[in-house]
């Protein structure tokens, strides 16, 4: 059977399609209108598998309540088995529509209001919202910058942590980039299990690293993190299929499982037929697509990399591991924290701001470069003319 080859580079327009990356309202319109490289979604055509089978269901015409079928949780199951030697097991699936609504699910499942929660930032910016809005208390053990790398501070964690009832994190992290290695989290689990704490990874960019590493799913590293670690996933981010809002949601203790899908029942009614469906097809048939959309993104990474370097050198990316996300600080702009929204949206680009993220200096931005490479040319020429004009006013 021959290999299907994926034209990542074929322009495919989202305006006027109530796209929230490319809505008018955020970015304007016509000459004016703004380049988005903010909202974490790509700019691809999902697997034609995945197409066609959604409109085969189209085609059947009815669109009633569903559940997940054993086929789709297999899929899931083994899509973790053969990408990332998880050996998951499809009755440990919980599907829920997005991620962040596990995440506050499990809040909701596994503490009480007014129990602390670990996590490390800068994060994803969610997190805050799905514990302050539960009435929990969030613990902040941030990352340290060492390098031009994000590493763990292990003496804030520990003592940090010791206090707490869960630790929630992102593997790779966003907005940082980072792929955290076997070492690491061997190391973040052992010390939660020294005080009994709870542990949820968010692991939906999981499928997407670079330069031969591996993502290793936190539960996988041994039976006895298994038995205390919440593993959030999705089809969304490798396969285009963001808007179907539907995850993956791994738990291999039955008690927390049970505990899990009884919060969720207060919560969510279910997933569309239409998630399913985009699920189950592929993580069935994506990995072509998912091998070459990897393949194309690092060629984005190392591109953004290289023109930064050979032209931009004000601005200092953290290096990405992981995901599509690129992580730029901007102090060598030398302007303040407020200024820099204000100056990229002059530029004529919209970025996702670092303040968000709970990153302390106000001078990270994250540029989102899951798109082709020439609208992420088109963005760095927009940012490359600013700073030039930039440098000449003052």
């Amino acid at each position: 059977m021959s290999r299907k080859i994926y034209d990542f580079d074929e322009p495919i327009s989202r305006v006027g399609k109530n796209s929230a990356k490319w809505g008018e309202e955020y970015i304007g319109s016509g000459s004016d209108m703004l380049l988005p490289f903010w909202v974490a979604d790509t700019d691809f055509r999902a697997p034609d598998e995945v197409n066609e089978a959604l409109r085969a269901c189209v085609d059947h015409g009815i669109y009633g309540y569903v559940r997940p079928s054993a086929s789709c949780l297999q899929a899931a199951a083994s899509w973790q088995q053969r990408r990332h030697s998880f050996q998951a097991r499809p009755e440990w699936i919980t599907v829920t529509p997005g991620i962040d609504c596990a995440m506050a699910t499990a809040v909701q499942a596994f503490t009480e209001p007014g129990d602390k929660i670990l996590i490390n930032t800068p994060i994803y910016d969610p997190f805050f919202g799905v514990i302050e809005k539960n009435d929990r208390v969030t613990v902040d053990s941030p990352m340290v910058l060492t390098n031009g790398r994000y590493e763990f501070d292990w003496t804030d964690f520990e003592a940090k942590v010791r206090d707490c009832r869960m630790w929630m994190f992102c593997n790779p992290q966003n907005p940082e980039g980072r792929c955290f290695t076997e070492e690491e989290l061997r190391k973040a689990g052992e010390i939660c299990g020294r005080y009994g704490v709870l542990m949820l990874s968010d692991e939906i960019h999981g499928d997407i690293v670079y330069d031969g590493r591996k993502h290793i799913p936190l539960a996988s590293l041994s039976e006895e993190f298994c038995r205390r670690t919440i593993i959030c996933t999705s089809p969304s981010k490798i396969f285009s299929v963001a808007g179907t809002a539907a995850s993956v949601i791994f738990i291999g203790n039955e008690t927390l499982r049970d505990q899990f899908r009884a919060a969720l029942s207060k919560n969510s009614p279910g997933v569309s037929c239409l998630s399913l469906v985009a699920m189950e097809a592929a993580y069935t048939n994506g990995d072509d697509y998912a091998d070459q959309l990897v393949a194309y993104l690092q060629g984005n990474r190392d591109y953004i990399l290289d023109y930064l370097r050979k032209y931009l050198p004000q601005i200092k990316p953290i290096f990405p591991e992981a995901m599509f996300l690129a992580w730029l600080d901007c102090s060598g702009l030398g302007l303040k924290a407020e200024e820099l929204q204000s100056f990229f949206q002059k530029a004529g680009v919209r970025l996702s701001m670092g303040d968000a993220y709970r990153e302390r200096s106000g001078q990270f931005v994250r540029l989102n470069f899951g798109c082709t490479r020439k609208t992420l040319t088109a963005g760095l020429e927009r940012i490359r003319m600013a700073v030039e004009k930039l440098t000449k006013d003052n």
